[in-house]
């Protein structure tokens, strides 16, 4: 029922997405990427937290909020997005249904802005989704499957990504030491669970729910959408 009324509510509000700053202040944000090591975890038992899934992430799961900027994405899987509950935020360009949130993405270098309406940055959407958990106010971030790296011939966990290109890795490498330089910075805390050469340390899924687990955690997923989403009083 919850979902029902949210899918309701959100089909007609759909420019509610610049009231969505600071709307989970302190609460853990789980980002997914498609990174390999992605395999590594037992990723259902995020299903209770409020989760940021990137591009065909959705194959492993169903995230709160699905995201996505290129449109070539959205006519390769646009069937698929029929079947799934998470929310779906994407570039304004891609979504010529018309029918999800979206943003717009400045051809800038990867900053921090107070409307989530707006993004900055080019080249790599796992960047892009940690402006967006930063907008909202999470804290900590959990990085998984963010790898920018391959393994063998795999670039994604479900096997090889046919739009990676030459370039793909170097603009996640790009991507990935910008979050780390806001971790760096202590403007919040990132807990490394992927695989990749940029943080020093890589948790266990199990580790970094257990780091987190007393901070607004268990309460469901549909009651994290009901916060973000209902109309306030």
């Amino acid at each position: 029922m919850i979902r029902k009324r949210l899918r309701h509510t959100c089909s007609k509000n759909k420019k509610t997405v610049s009231n969505w700053t600071g709307t989970l202040k302190d609460i853990p944000c789980f980002l997914v990427g498609c990174g390999p090591s992605l395999d590594d975890n037992p990723i259902h038992k995020i299903d209770e937290f409020f989760s940021i899934g990137i591009n065909s992430s959705y194959k492993r799961f169903d995230p709160t909020i699905l995201m996505w900027q290129d449109v070539e994405f959205w006519y390769q899987v646009k069937r698929d997005l029929k079947n799934i509950h998470a929310l779906k935020y994407c570039r304004d360009i891609s979504d010529p249904s018309g029918t999800h949130y979206h943003f717009k993405l400045m051809n800038n270098d990867f900053k921090h802005t107070k409307n989530p309406m707006v993004l900055n940055g080019r080249g790599n959407t796992g960047a892009l989704a940690f402006e967006l958990a930063y907008n909202l106010g999470c804290n900590p971030i959990i990085l998984l499957g963010f790898d920018c790296r391959y393994r063998g011939r795999k670039t994604d966990f479900f096997g090889t990504n046919t739009f990676h290109k030459s370039y793909t890795l170097k603009l996640c490498t790009n991507g990935l030491q910008w979050i780390k330089h806001n971790d760096d910075q202590k403007r919040l805390s990132v807990i490394n669970c992927s695989d990749n050469f940029i943080f020093e340390n890589r948790f266990s899924l199990d580790e970094a729910i257990e780091m987190v687990k007393d901070k607004h955690t268990f309460r469901g997923r549909d009651m994290f959408l009901s916060e973000m989403f209902s109309p306030k009083k």
